[in-house]
């Protein structure tokens, strides 16, 4: 990356240039910025109008600002003619649905079981509260007719619990359980922003938030956390599971205890 210099409103921020090498395997660099603007996820703030082009390639030629500013209205251009991402004549809309609002988390469940193979659907883990509660985005087209693909509902892990993270927004702040932050960050090299299939089991007592099981091809993550002391069965969520999974569990929690 490359800082740039700060103008007087700028305050604590720091701007700059991101660059990842090319993938045509040369030693060139590829700014984020630009091919981001290139393939229509993202526009520039700063347009350059033809004629101010011209006056600028007399007086400025190789100002990196410029070059800069160039490469981005170029890339616009190009993003233009070829209408894609925000350029294009029908973009994309997700309809965005929210567990407890635009749907009941119980519908999810049943049409889980009614509409997608194996009785699992593709996720995204779109955030770790803690180690067993995750925001989760459904992304399988299976859903698409139900129209809950696109979905959001939190995820309680079956079978598990970990110690809660704290929350310093509350008044008062709340303190984070012992190892509480060693859970999360467990959770979160292993399956966070991966897409992934999820078995539904049941709800909470609540009915919002779902109970499930996370399919990783490396294993079961509720078993890892117990193994590593980052958690304990919790028998409520662990009634509404497969019961063959569930010598597992104990096995792992009994090993992590000794």
């Amino acid at each position: 990356f490359e800082t740039r210099k700060q103008g007087a409103t700028a305050g604590d921020r720091v701007y700059g240039l991101l660059f990842m090498p090319s993938p045509t395997g040369d030693d060139t660099k590829m700014n984020i910025a630009v091919e981001a603007v290139r393939v229509g996820h993202a526009t520039p703030k700063v347009l350059i109008q033809a004629e101010d082009e011209n006056a600028i390639a007399v007086e400025q030629e190789g100002d990196p600002v410029v070059e800069y500013e160039r490469a981005l209205n170029s890339a616009l251009q190009e993003a233009k003619s070829n209408g894609v991402g925000v350029h294009s004549p029908s973009p994309l809309v997700r309809p965005i649905k929210n567990a407890g609002e635009e749907f009941q988390t119980l519908e999810l469940i049943e049409t889980v079981k009614k509409l997608c193979v194996g009785n699992t659907v593709t996720c995204v883990i779109e955030y770790v509260f803690d180690g067993s509660r995750f925001r989760v985005h459904v992304t399988d087209p299976e859903l698409e007719q139900a129209g809950l693909q696109y979905a959001n509902f939190t995820l309680i892990l079956g079978g598990v619990a970990s110690p809660r993270v704290g929350n310093p927004r509350m008044d008062p702040p709340t303190q984070s359980e012992p190892f509480a932050d060693q859970a999360r960050a467990f959770v979160e090299a292993r399956l966070l922003h991966r897409e992934l299939k999820i078995s539904l089991h049941g709800t909470d007592k609540s009915g919002i938030c779902a109970v499930g099981t996370v399919h990783h091809p490396k294993g079961n993550i509720g078993v890892e956390l117990l193994k590593n002391g980052l958690a304990r069965v919790s028998d409520w969520s662990a009634r509404m599971m497969n019961p063959l999974d569930i010598p597992a569990f104990r096995v792992a929690e009994n090993n992590a205890k000794r």
